[in-house]
């Protein structure tokens, strides 16, 4: 607890130290009081501290339930925490679907709410449900929900300093060189706040994992749950074919204080292997877990996408949770590889190269271009760096959406892939049920989540036009959940482990197909047609 409350005050303390510098120069320039400024500040934390739990439960289809209507040993591990912390028992919810998932949210200890999915109560025994309830326990009790609000103000009046000083910057002729210097170093510190408040949110996540392995002196019980959650190494009943909802499972309830996983990054286990504890368990589940891990621990894009999220990447949460276990003298469930068979960043340079090819063919199109510049050729100049721009909007289509043979695959064989990113992907056919949307609960998402007999997976549903997406989320989804289909798209990590849709056919013949890929290269053939064009007419008028 020493070291976390530390940590948190260090966080919040360089936070809140570069936010009033950059209010301090904010009134020097503009002569604003510093009471109005701390009065915005205010003003933007409380609203968004008394809004969001209402915003949370109108957007997510939870249904309240009581403590005892989890598992009796869950129930009385609650009650001995919240006695031994004079806590009132957290409000628990169900949210009916098949997604393992759970989150936690409220203003603070005292009238916290705890929802879990039936999908996720189908997944846990008892040992790792009371780890997993202990986990979000330690969010309530380690005052989470207060201090990454407090946190999350900064960066966002830093954004508001930063549009207010270009407004002003703009507008103004005595003060309006400085303004503009201060809004350029807010948002500077804006970026830089948002890695902070990640951060921090990281550090806590650890903690909690650490306070449930004390509460339950059983590490393990939380390792093991957190794979069968994020892998999804665990057998899960289907829905109903005849499109029944799933029923809750009599024994456990609640767990995701601030979060067992970020919701985004969150599936980020995402899900391997389903049928292995199921069927076999033993070695097998923990061959599938090491493997699914192994993207974590060894490809660059994982140190790059953890900065940018909530929640440490869950190969790094199981390997801190082993180290407790060998501190109590327990056995890890889990021996995770000490070094990589091969560097992975010679794929992780092509595959940044081919994220920018767009750019790298303007730019190589502008070169070329400019010897028509200087010619006064204008439009032959532009035709060629449009032509550039789009063959490098093509060459990265190739790429990002390879058109072979899509092969059938599994999940678990999917998320044991290395070589593997939200640019390169493996173009596969799934065949499996729909189990659940892929943020439970959410009425509108148009994500969904897919089981085979070896785990589930996140499909990813994408249109050119957003509208179009929520429409489906709205009017569509539903009817999909429970039904077997025939899936096929591009496999990626990013880190989540999800599958980027293109087709999914239906039992009854029905073909649900998702356009954005066409029109990407619909728009790339144009931009590279019309640069050709502009470019051929321009030589043309120049003779």
């Amino acid at each position: 607890m020493v070291r976390l409350v530390f940590a948190s005050f260090l966080t919040l303390g360089v936070l809140f130290g570069l936010l009033f510098a950059v209010l301090t120069a904010a009134m020097v320039t503009q002569g604003v009081s510093v009471w109005f400024a701390v009065a915005v500040v205010i003003v933007i934390a409380g609203v968004q501290y008394l809004i969001g739990p209402f915003i949370i439960q109108w957007i997510h289809k939870i249904e309240w339930v009581g403590l005892d209507g989890i598992d009796p040993d869950v129930a009385q591990m609650v009650r001995e925490i919240c006695a031994k912390n004079k806590l009132n028992e957290p409000r628990f919810g169900l949210i009916r679907d098949g997604n393992p998932n759970a989150f936690t949210f409220g203003h603070y200890p005292g009238n916290a709410r705890v929802v879990v999915t039936a999908g996720l109560l189908e997944v846990l025994d008892t040992e790792e449900r009371k780890a997993v309830v202990a986990h979000e326990m330690g969010h309530i009790i380690h005052w989470d929900f207060v201090v990454m609000t407090v946190a999350a103000t900064v960066p966002l009046v830093l954004y508001y300093i930063y549009r207010f000083g270009m407004r002003m910057g703009r507008g103004s002729r005595r003060n309006g060189g400085a303004a503009l210097l201060v809004a350029l170093a807010a948002f500077i510190v804006y970026l830089i706040s948002q890695y902070l408040v990640l951060y921090l949110s990281r550090v806590r996540e650890y903690f909690a994992d650490a306070y449930a392995a004390h509460a339950t002196s059983n590490p393990n019980a939380l390792a093991t749950g957190l794979v069968k959650i994020a892998y999804g190494l665990a057998r899960s009943k289907p829905a109903e074919k005849e499109g029944k909802e799933r029923e809750a499972s009599p024994a456990a309830v609640g767990m995701k204080a601030f979060g067992i996983f970020d919701p985004v990054f969150g599936k980020s286990m995402a899900v391997a292997g389903a049928g292995m504890f199921g069927m076999s368990a033993g070695a097998h589940a923990g061959e599938a877990a090491t493997e699914a891990m192994k993207w974590d621990l060894w490809n660059p894009w994982a140190f790059f996408m953890e900065l940018r999220s909530t929640h440490p990447l869950p190969a790094k949460r199981i390997k801190a949770l082993g180290k407790l276990a060998a501190e109590r003298g327990q056995i890890p469930p889990y021996q995770l590889p000490a070094e990589a068979p091969e560097s992975y960043w010679d794929d992780f340079g092509v595959d940044l190269l081919m994220s920018k090819l767009p750019v790298l063919g303007l730019v190589v199109g502008l070169a070329v271009g400019a010897v028509f510049f200087m010619q006064q050729m204008i439009l032959t100049g532009a035709g060629i760096a449009l032509a550039g721009l789009g063959l490098g909007m093509l060459a990265r289509m190739g790429f990002t959406y390879p058109r072979g043979r899509f092969a059938d695959g599994q999940v678990r064989t999917l998320v044991g892939k290395v070589k593997v990113s939200a640019v390169r992907p493996i173009p596969t056919r799934l065949r499996g049920t729909v189990i659940g949307r892929g943020i439970p609960g959410l009425y509108w998402g148009d994500d969904l989540v897919v089981q085979d007999e070896t785990g589930f997976m996140l499909m990813q549903y994408r249109q050119p036009i957003g509208i179009l997406e929520t429409l489906f989320g709205l009017f569509r989804a539903e009817s999909f959940i429970g039904q077997d289909v025939i899936a096929e798209g591009w496999y990626r990590r990013a880190p989540v482990p999800y599958l980027e849709l293109w087709k999914v056919h239906l039992p009854n013949g029905e073909i649900h197909t998702c356009h954005n890929w066409a029109f990407a290269m619909v728009g790339a053939l144009l931009v590279t047609g019309l640069g050709v064009l502009g470019g051929v007419l321009g030589l043309l008028g120049g003779m």
